[in-house]
């Protein structure tokens, strides 16, 4: 589980840091990011404090095993929240296939996978 937290951490951090050091560059070489509105530096240096917030926390969980579960609970607050939204907004404004393998690849699953640490019956990480 260790290895799983780590590198979603990373992911997560990378995102994050990325966002906040140069919004510009975030924004040009995400996919799909310019189809949702035009560009706002605020927003996506807010954005990525979330992103960073929760790498922090899988991060910690990723060491810490006595306290992974409540770490990678607030981790995913936002993580899952920012699936549910897409997943929403795929609903009800409608995706073509390529855009919905693209947010379930890279927002839905990530979010989903810190969750496999409360399938383990274990405190070990």
């Amino acid at each position: 589980m260790r290895p799983l937290l780590l590198a979603l951490s990373v992911l997560q951090l990378f995102n994050g840091v990325l966002m906040l050091a140069a919004p510009p560059l975030w924004y040009s070489v995400i996919p799909g990011v310019t189809e949702t509105g035009p560009f706002n530096s605020h927003f996506i240096r807010d954005i990525g404090l979330g992103f960073l917030s929760a790498g922090c926390a899988l991060g910690m969980a990723s060491w810490y095993a006595a306290i992974a579960r409540p770490l990678v609970a607030v981790a995913s607050v936002f993580l899952l929240g920012h699936a549910l939204l897409h997943l929403a907004e795929m609903g009800l404004h409608g995706t073509g296939p390529a855009h919905a393998m693209r947010d379930i690849t890279l927002i839905v699953v990530p979010a989903l996978m810190p969750l496999a640490v409360f399938k383990r019956r274990t405190s070990h990480v």
